[in-house]
């Protein structure tokens, strides 16, 4: 079985810092083969926000894969932004901006969408999509898993327009054969198959540490993936620290993703 925590939108700068060392104790009792962290690490891209962001991701076990999300790039260094937009980035995470992770059962490579003219809005173009591609060339029967901050769908809330380039993106997935993608930005979780290809799965996280909250409370995700079989469990911030909600379990079946039991009602969720 593979497991894999998915954090997203951690905002330093932004936080609840009562929640760091409940996140990081829950994170090590999920013992993750991998932890994906879905962009926003910071919530101005400062050097102390990112200096937050380092020791933070120093305390959580290992192997780890990171991308940037949109508040990532530096606010107020118009410089830094320009040339540099990902420096402070690949500094505290100590890897690329487009990384790639591979184990004889998956392989996960994320692509950066964030935009350094833009300060909400994601943007992905073709260089991005075809180095996607070359990610998972070889991948033979593993599982390929593409990471991504912006959301390719409108779903559980719209707070801006779908990133440039997102339809491009959408329609290029199949043909690489993608079957789960794991996003953020949106401050809160959904789980389903895309409209528009029930393929592909969905997976979008919430916010792990932002004091922004958008009716759903601090969350991240544990992904247990064995063949055809995923179970996707929400584990929310709580007085007692991060408590796993009830599992979502889902498999693939004439290459369609389908839900194994009714799903649990948003209101039954912690708020």
């Amino acid at each position: 079985m593979m497991r894999i925590v998915h954090l997203s939108d951690l905002h330093f700068g932004a936080h609840d810092p009562a929640l760091i060392a409940p996140l990081i104790d829950a994170v090590g009792r999920a013992r993750p083969d991998l932890t994906v962290i879905s962009g926003d690490f910071a919530q101005r891209g400062t050097r102390p926000q990112w200096q937050q962001a380092e020791a933070f991701l120093n305390a959580l076990p290992g192997p780890q894969l990171s991308i940037p999300g949109n508040h990532d790039i530096p606010h107020y260094n118009p410089l830094l932004r320009a040339f540099a937009p990902y420096a402070r980035f690949r500094r505290a995470t100590g890897g690329p901006d487009e990384p790639v992770w591979r184990n004889p059962r998956v392989v996960v490579a994320g692509i950066n969408t964030a935009d350094r003219w833009q300060w909400m809005r994601g943007k992905v173009s073709t260089p991005h999509i075809e180095g996607l591609g070359r990610a998972f060339e070889g991948a033979g029967n593993r599982h390929r898993i593409a990471v991504m901050h912006h959301p390719l769908e409108h779903a559980a809330v719209t707070v801006d327009p779908l990133m440039r380039g997102a339809d491009d993106l959408m329609q290029a997935l199949p043909g690489m054969g993608v079957r789960l993608v794991l996003s953020g930005h949106i401050h809160v979780s959904h789980i389903a198959p895309f409209r528009d290809d029930p393929g592909i799965l969905f997976v979008q996280n919430g916010t792990s540490l932002s004091t922004r909250l958008r009716g759903e409370a601090n969350v991240f995700l544990l992904l247990e993936l064995e063949g055809q079989n995923l179970r996707v469990t929400r584990h929310y911030a709580t007085p007692r620290g991060f408590v796993a909600a009830a599992p979502e379990s889902w498999f693939l079946e004439g290459g369609v993703w389908l839900h194994a039991a009714p799903r649990a009602a948003r209101a039954q969720l912690p708020r």
